[in-house]
C-alpha cells in the first residue's frame, strides 16, 4: 500500500497494539489525510473481535459527525468526493470494517511536546492554557451536545494542527474506547489507559462522565510539571489504595525517598514549572476539583448564565481560571520576573505599588520601559495595567520562535532604578530539598524515578538561569533603544535651534540698524547686551554639545546591547543541553558526585556573570547616561526663559533707536507686536521657578547646572 492515483502514501504516523495511522497526500490537490486501520485480529478471541467491532464502528460513525467542531479530528468522508480511492482502501481492510479517514494534523500530539527537553518539567503556561482551554470545549460539546464520554483521555489522543503562521490548534482524537454517556452511574468495563482513568473505574466499574474530568485533571497536572501526579512507578494496587485515602486537597503523591513504602500527600504543585506565580496558585486550587476521587463531587454541575444547560464546576472553574490576564514584568536591577493579574480596575498606581513591594526600589525611582513593538506604543498619563497585557507574548516557548522565526519578548515590561549609581542584586536560585539531601548522600537510594527526579531538579535551575540571563540583556538592550528613541524625539533641541535662529536674527538687524545710524560709540548699554548676547550663544553651543554627546553615546550602547544579543542571546551559558542528554535524554543516570560537580559549575559560571559579566557593565553605563541626559533637560526652561529676557531687551533697543520715527506705532504696541513675531513658544510647562530671576540670575543658574554636568560627563564643548 503505497500509492493509488493522486494518493501517495507518506508513511506511518502511529501504531498500537491492533492498528495504524497512516499519512497521505493528494498529489494533484496537495490535500492531506490519515487513515486509520487494524493491522492485527489474530491474537484476539472471537468476542474481543465482536467488541472490537462495535467498537470501530461506533469511531467510524462519531468521525463522520465531527465536521465543524475545531478542536476535535474532523471525519473525511470521500463517498461522493473519491470513490475509487475509498473503494480500494476498504478492499484491503482486515475484518471487512470500514477504514476510519481523518483531517491530518501535521504537529504532532502533546506527548511529543511533553517529551522535548524544554518541556522536561512541564509547558509554558500559555501552551498549559491553550491546550486546558481546546480540551475544555471539546469535553463539553461531546457531553452535552453528543452525549458521549470519551474514557481514553491522555496526551496521545491530543494533536496539533499548525497554522502557516505557526499557530496552534489543539483538537482530541482517538475515539475507539468512547460510550454513549449514561444518566446515571452505571456498571461498565474497565478502560482507559494506566495512570489516567480515575479511581472508580477499577475501584467499582461504577462511572459516568465524570471519569473524563479526572482524565483532565491527570493530563492538566502533567502539562504544567512534566510529570503524572500519583507515584507513577508504582503498582496499580499500590497506587489505586493511595488514591482511596488521599484528602480532598490532596493533588499529588509522592514516595518518601528516606523511606520506602512511605507515602506523603502533596497539597501544592512543585516548584519545579513554567507558570506564574499567580496563576499557578489558582491552578493548584482547581485541580483539587477533577483530582476529587468521589466522582459525585467531581461531576457536580452548577447553573451557568451563559449556557443553556448547567455546566460541571471543573468547566466553570476552569473557565474563571483561564480568562485570568498575568502582566509578566522584569526588573532589571535586582533580576526579578514579576508576574500579576490584572483587570479593567486597576491603576498604575495599583501597580507601582506591588512593584516597590516586590524590589524594595522607590516608587519616584521606577522608570518603566515597553519593548519594541509594543502595541501600546508608549506609556501615558491615562495608560492602565491591562493596556500592557499582550496575551500572544505569553508564549515564550523555543517551540514557537523556531516556526516564527522570531522570538517574543520575555516580559511585557520592563523595570528600571532611575538614578545615577543604579543598585544590582540577584535573588539565589533555589534547588529542591530532594537534590540537596542526595548531592549531601543522605538518601541511599537509588531507585530510577528518584535518580531522574533530582537530574530534573538540577536541569529546572539551569533553565531558569538562562531564562533570567536572557531577560536581563533583553532589558538593557531595550534599555537602550528606549533611550535613543527618547533623545532622537528631544523636543527640546527643536526649541532651541528656533529660539537661537529668532534671537540671532534680532539681533543681527538691531546690529545693522545701528551701522545705518552710524553709531560707533560702544554705550554701556550695548556693551552689556553683547555680553549677554555672547554668553547665551555660548551656553546654548553647550547645551546642545550634550544632548549631541548624549545621542552618541546612546547611539554606541545600542550597537553594544544589540551585539551582545546576537552573540549571548541564544546561547547555552549554563550547558543545560548536554546535562539533558547526558542525565535524561539518553538514559544516562547521575551519581551524588555528578549532581554535586554540576552544581557547583553552574554557580562558578553564575559567579562570574555576576561579577564580570559585559552586560551588567553595560547596563551600568546606560543608566548613567540616562540619567545624565536626564540632568542635561533641566537647564533648558532656564535657558529658554533667558532668550525671552534678552530678545526683550533688543526690541527694547529697537524702539529706542527708531523712536524719532513720527509714523511709528507706540512704543509699547509695536514692542508687542515684534515679540508676537519673533518669539516662538516653548511648548514646555511653566518655568515659574525662574520667572522672579533677572537675565543675569538666569544664566549664572543655568551656568551653575551646565558646569555640573561638564564635568560629569568630560564632554568638550567645541
Amino acid at each position: 500500500m503505497r500509492s493509488w492515483g493522486d494518493w501517495e502514501w507518506c508513511g506511518k504516523l502511529g501504531q498500537g497494539g491492533f492498528g495504524e495511522v497512516v499519512h497521505w497526500r493528494n498529489r494533484r490537490t496537495g490535500r492531506e489525510i490519515a487513515t486509520k486501520h487494524i493491522i492485527d485480529l489474530k491474537s484476539l478471541t472471537a468476542d474481543q473481535q465482536v467488541k472490537l467491532s462495535e467498537r470501530w464502528n461506533k469511531e467510524f460513525e462519531w468521525a463522520r459527525r465531527f465536521q465543524d467542531f475545531p478542536h476535535i479530528v474532523a471525519g473525511v468522508i470521500l463517498d461522493q468526493e473519491d470513490a475509487g480511492y475509498l473503494d480500494y482502501l476498504n478492499a484491503r481492510h482486515m475484518a471487512k470494517l470500514p477504514v476510519i479517514i481523518l483531517e491530518y494534523c501535521n504537529g504532532g500530539d502533546v506527548r511529543r511536546r511533553l517529551q522535548s527537553p524544554e518541556n522536561v518539567n512541564g509547558l509554558v503556561e500559555f501552551e498549559v492554557r491553550e491546550i486546558l482551554g481546546s480540551l475544555r470545549k471539546a469535553l463539553h460539546f461531546l457531553h452535552t451536545e453528543c452525549r458521549i464520554c470519551h474514557r481514553d483521555l491522555k496526551p496521545d489522543n491530543i494533536v496539533i494542527q499548525r497554522g502557516a503562521d505557526g499557530k496552534k490548534v489543539y483538537k482530541l482524537t482517538d475515539f475507539g474506547l468512547a460510550r454513549l454517556a449514561p444518566e446515571k452511574t452505571m456498571v461498565q468495563s474497565v478502560v482507559g489507559t494506566r495512570h489516567y482513568f480515575a479511581p472508580e473505574v477499577v475501584e467499582s466499574g461504577k462511572y459516568n462522565s465524570a471519569v473524563d474530568y479526572w482524565s483532565l485533571g491527570i493530563i492538566a497536572y502533567e502539562l504544567a510539571t512534566g510529570e503524572l501526579p500519583f507515584i507513577p512507578h508504582q503498582t496499580p494496587t499500590t497506587i489505586l489504595i493511595n488514591l482511596l485515602n488521599k484528602p480532598l486537597e490532596c493533588i499529588a503523591i509522592s514516595e518518601d525517598p528516606e523511606s520506602k513504602g512511605r507515602f506523603v500527600n502533596q497539597f501544592q504543585l512543585p516548584q519545579e514549572h513554567h507558570l506564574s506565580r499567580p496563576f499557578a496558585e489558582e491552578f493548584t486550587k482547581w485541580l483539587r476539583l477533577p483530582l476529587t476521587t468521589d466522582y459525585r463531587q467531581r461531576g457536580q454541575r452548577i447553573a451557568a448564565a451563559d449556557e443553556v444547560q448547567s455546566v460541571s464546576l471543573v468547566f466553570a472553574e476552569l473557565d474563571r481560571l483561564l480568562a485570568m490576564k498575568v502582566l509578566t514584568i522584569f526588573a532589571v536591577n535586582c533580576s526579578k520576573r514579576l508576574e500579576y493579574v490584572v483587570s479593567a480596575e486597576m491603576t498604575m498606581q495599583d501597580l507601582i505599588r506591588l512593584i516597590v513591594g516586590d524590589t524594595g526600589m522607590k516608587g519616584t525611582e521606577l522608570y518603566c520601559v515597553l519593548p519594541t513593538l509594543h502595541p501600546h506604543k508608549q506609556m501615558k498619563p491615562h495608560t492602565k495595567p491591562l493596556d500592557l497585557y499582550v496575551e500572544e507574548w505569553s508564549d515564550t516557548s523555543r517551540d514557537s520562535r523556531k516556526w516564527a522565526k522570531r522570538s517574543n519578548p520575555p516580559v511585557m515590561l520592563y523595570v528600571f532604578q532611575g538614578k545615577e549609581e543604579c543598585d544590582y542584586s540577584a535573588p539565589e536560585p533555589s534547588l529542591s530539598v530532594l537534590a540537596r539531601k542526595f548531592m549531601s548522600n543522605k538518601i541511599a537510594s537509588e531507585e530510577r524515578w528518584l535518580l531522574k527526579r533530582v537530574a530534573k531538579d538540577l536541569l529546572h535551575v539551569l533553565t531558569k538561569e538562562q531564562e533570567n540571563h536572557e531577560m536581563f540583556l533583553s532589558g538593557v538592550n531595550e534599555h537602550a533603544l528606549s533611550l535613543e528613541d527618547e533623545m532622537v524625539a528631544n523636543p527640546f533641541i527643536d526649541k532651541i535651534n528656533e529660539e537661537l535662529l529668532t534671537t540671532k536674527f534680532a539681533h543681527d538687524q538691531l546690529m545693522k540698524l545701528r551701522a545705518s545710524a552710524q553709531v560707533i560709540a560702544d554705550d554701556p548699554e550695548w556693551q552689556k547686551l553683547t555680553q549677554k548676547y555672547e554668553t547665551i550663544i555660548e551656553h546654548t553651543k553647550k547645551i546642545k554639545a550634550h544632548f549631541e554627546a548624549n545621542l552618541r553615546g546612546a547611539q554606541g550602547m545600542v550597537k553594544s546591547t544589540n551585539q551582545l544579543l546576537k552573540d549571548l542571546g541564544e546561547r547555552d551559558i549554563f550547558d543545560a543541553t548536554r546535562f539533558y542528554k547526558q542525565y535524561l535524554g539518553n538514559g544516562g543516570i547521575i551519581s551524588p558526585v555528578e549532581l554535586k560537580k554540576a552544581a557547583t559549575e553552574f554557580a562558578k559560571t553564575r559567579s562570574q556573570l555576576q561579577t564580570k559579566g559585559e552586560v551588567k557593565t553595560l547596563s551600568k553605563a546606560i543608566d548613567k547616561l540616562h540619567f545624565y541626559f536626564f540632568k542635561s533637560k533641566e537647564p533648558v526652561p532656564v535657558l529658554l526663559s533667558t532668550f525671552i529676557d534678552i530678545k526683550r531687551e533688543i526690541f527694547e533697543m529697537h524702539l529706542k533707536m527708531l523712536s524719532p520715527i513720527s509714523v511709528a506705532p507706540p512704543p509699547l504696541l509695536q514692542l508687542s507686536d515684534a515679540m508676537d513675531r519673533l518669539t516662538m513658544s516653548s511648548g514646555i510647562a511653566s518655568s515659574d521657578p525662574f520667572d522672579s530671576l533677572g537675565t543675569i540670575s538666569v544664566i549664572d543658574e543655568a551656568e551653575r547646572i551646565n558646569s555640573m554636568l561638564l564635568r560629569e560627563m568630560e564632554v568638550d564643548p567645541a
